[in-house]
Parts: C-alpha cells; structure tokens; sequence
C-alpha cells in the first residue's frame, strides 16, 4: 500500500519537525514566530524542484480553495506552535487527536450526519486517551486529568487548533484535486509565508531565519510531510491516512523521551495508543 508509506512518512517527517521546532524555541532562544515562519519560508527551496518537473493541471477554483484555507491555518498555526514551546511535546502532539472528533461533529451539525455507534466509540476512546496523559493528576480528583487539558494554555490551545485544521484539511484536500500535491504543496507554503510575514514586522531576532541550520531543518521536514500526506490522500480515502498518520503521535511521545528527558513515558504512550484506536474507529465509521 504505497499510500501507507506516504502516510507513516508524512507522520515522522512532521513530529521530527515539532522536535526541531521545539529544540530552536527553548534551547536556542528562537521566538514562536520566527520558528514558525521558518517552517512555510524554508520549505519552498524543497519544494521548488519537484514543482518544476511535476506535470499538472490547474482548474481556477484550486486558488479559491487555496487561499480559503490560509487564514484558519495561519490562526492554528500560531496556537500550535505556541503550545509546543510551553508544553510537553508528549502532551501537545497526541492532543491534536481531537481534529477527527471536531470532523466528526461538524458533519453531525452541518450535514445533519448523526454519528454512528462506532464512531461514538471512537470518541469515547479518544477522550479516555486524553485522560490517561494526564493520569497522574487524578489523585487531585477523578476529573482533574481531563480539567488540566480544559484550563492549561498549552492543552487548550492544541484543542483550538485542532478544531481549525479539522474544517481545513477537507479544503486542502479539495484544493489538491484540483491540481496535484506537489502544486498546493508550494503555494500553500508560498501563501502561508505571505500570509505570516506581516507578523514578523517587529521582530527583533528575524534575521536568525537565514543563518540557523536547525530552522532550514524544521521547513526540510514540513515540506517532506506536507507532500508525503498529500500524496496519501490523493491515493487514499482521507479518513485511512489521517488515521495512519496519527502514529505521529507515538514518534512524538518517543522524542519527548530520549530529546527533551519528558517523564511518564508509559502513561502517555497508553493514552496515545487509546486515542490511535479511537481515530481508526471514527475514520472508519465514515
């Protein structure tokens, strides 16, 4: 199944550049928006060759589609990238599980879908995965795990960020239909650094973008993820790939482990698998 390995790469390549993001923001003083732009700017040179011996064509509503996405994700992107840097990468990565959940809710509200009975469970098994991350806090109360994801920042803002990508990845997905994955790939990074650029304006440390290797590193690894995922699509239902790619989620608990010395390894490594199970059932249910 080539769209497999498209879908497990795009899911490395994607944590190794929250590893790299998070390695600039807190252990070389870069800012979240210099780490940030870094991912859209320096992905385009990777991007670029594959763009010019790609064949494609373009139907006129792609640009709609494109440029629809942009202001959500600018908006998700920064909540991301901000709960990275203040959080557990352990706890921020699997965290992003609640897109399928808020996929599945907006069908039910919008479509008037109900959700079925599968994909309740998956839901159920999503929430029981968010509550073992932080089952160490349940000795403040049966609650308290899924409290501390509902008033800390960082959980919170994964939360947002997870609603937003979760209306965006079916726009994206419409977009590379009407083109190809390397195509939306560029102009999705073109226009996302157009977009963040104004952001940038009173930062005092921006020229570090083009003298740190590490940054060059986190845009490599965003661009190898973005294609890799859009590939999968392209070849496979979304529901099946985002699916697969959740195993992001366990390269994350792992580099939170060995990179930045994170504690309660085997307690976040259950509730990541919980909440993988629980993304295949709501995925599936579709």
């Amino acid at each position: 199944m080539p769209w497999a390995l498209f879908a497990i790469t795009a899911a490395v390549s994607w944590a190794t550049a929250d590893m790299l993001s998070k390695i600039a923001m807190t252990r070389r003083g870069y800012s979240e928006r210099v780490t940030l732009f870094a991912r859209f700017i320096h992905s385009l040179p990777f991007l670029l060759i594959p763009l010019i011996v790609s064949n494609h064509q373009i139907d006129r509503r792609f640009w709609l589609y494109c440029l629809a996405v942009i202001p959500g994700d600018i908006l998700a992107s920064a909540m991301y990238i901000k709960a990275l840097k203040i959080s557990p990468i352990s706890v921020v990565v699997p965290l992003m599980s609640f897109a399928p959940v808020f996929m599945l809710i907006t069908s039910t509200l919008m479509l008037g879908e109900p959700p079925s009975t599968t994909g309740l469970i998956g839901v159920l098994l999503v929430t029981a995965g968010a509550y073992t991350l932080n089952l160490d806090r349940s000795s403040q109360g049966i609650l308290a795990p899924l409290k501390a994801i509902l008033t800390e920042k960082g959980p919170l803002m994964v939360i947002g960020a997870a609603a937003i990508f979760s209306i965006d990845t079916a726009l994206g997905k419409e977009a590379t239909k009407l083109s190809d994955p390397i195509f939306f790939s560029f102009f999705y990074s073109l226009f996302m650094s157009i977009g963040y650029a104004p952001f940038l304006s009173k930062e005092k440390n921006r020229a570090v973008l083009f003298k740190a290797p590490i940054l060059y590193g986190v845009g490599g690894c965003f661009a190898l993820g973005v294609v890799s995922f859009l590939y999968a699509i392209k070849e496979a239902n979304i529901a099946y790939v985002s699916a697969t790619g959740k195993i992001s989620m366990l390269v994350a608990i792992l580099y939170g482990r060995f990179i930045f010395h994170e504690e309660r390894t085997g307690q976040r490594m259950a509730g990541a698998l919980l909440m993988l199970l629980g993304v295949y059932l709501i995925f599936s249910s579709g």
